[in-house]
């Protein structure tokens, strides 16, 4: 483990962001912390400071206050809670499997953050210790469905609700572990899902995939609810895959314009798993 050894201007520093209750920062603020100081003497403090023990480079010039108490080599701080440093102003929340995560629905934990952003953000995808944080894009009429969700007893993050986490996982498969995964969530979910705003957004998303995907597997598993009446009267007749992750094979589904490339045993396996 190594020493946290500080010095004058490093304890200026912890001092001045724990009195706010900041555990994180950028350089930018670093500096005016310091102002006597020159940009580059900042830059090598926060490197000696990172190089002791002191703090976590989460992204260049984003920096996170390990604990004393803690083991820098170890130490890496609740995924969700550093997700507003990485992405800025950025609007954004925390989807796909990540949401998934968060809402209970998962039965595999997953060591990649993923979360839908407002604007691009290059790279797409960055490493925290080994976490891979990734960057997807929503144009505006797909980014909504979003509030504040509890993680723990203290803290929230913006995150897709579960309705909203179904619809985009359903238009991207592949980024929430496979149809399976989404099938599996859906169905230990039925109970609590509000159908209603299902539709709602199935509507406002305006994704014949998710429509088609949607009323398919509520039909598979024998959810009981109005809105598959609904879905059918907006269904066209163009087919699409229902696991974009395999081949475009298999048979052909009519009512739902969906092809089966994926064993129907090993949908409703699901369930049960």
């Amino acid at each position: 483990m190594k020493h946290k050894n500080t010095s004058t201007q490093s304890n200026e520093i912890l001092s001045y962001f724990n009195s706010r209750n900041e555990v994180c920062f950028e350089y930018k603020e670093a500096t005016k912390v310091l102002p006597s100081s020159k940009e580059n003497t900042v830059r090598r403090l926060l490197s000696d400071m990172t190089s002791r023990g002191l703090l976590m480079r989460i992204k260049d010039g984003v920096y996170y206050i390990i604990p004393y108490e803690e083991n820098p080599e170890t130490f890496m701080p609740d995924w969700h809670l550093i997700v507003k440093y990485l992405v800025k102003e950025a609007k954004h929340y925390i989807g796909y499997y990540s949401a998934l995560q968060i809402h209970n629905l998962i039965t595999q934990p997953s060591l990649k953050e993923q979360i839908v952003v407002a604007k691009q953000i290059r790279p797409s995808e960055i490493k925290v210790k080994d976490i891979t944080f990734q960057f997807i894009y929503h144009n505006e009429s797909h980014f909504f469905g979003e509030k504040k969700t509890w993680i723990d007893n203290f803290n929230k993050v913006s995150c897709s609700d579960i309705e909203k986490t179904i619809i985009d996982c359903l238009f991207k498969p592949d980024y929430a572990g496979g149809i399976v995964e989404v099938a599996r969530a859906i169905y230990s979910t039925k109970e609590k899902l509000n159908y209603k705003k299902l539709l709602e957004y199935t509507i406002k998303f305006e994704s014949q995939a998710v429509v088609k995907r949607l009323g398919y597997i509520l039909e598979l598993f024998e959810i009981k609810t109005e809105i598959i009446q609904e879905l059918q009267k907006i269904k066209t007749a163009s087919y699409v895959v229902l696991d974009t992750e395999l081949p475009k094979i298999g048979k052909r589904n009519s009512r739902w314009s969906i092809q089966q490339n994926l064993d129907i045993e090993t949908i409703k396996s699901a369930m049960f798993t």
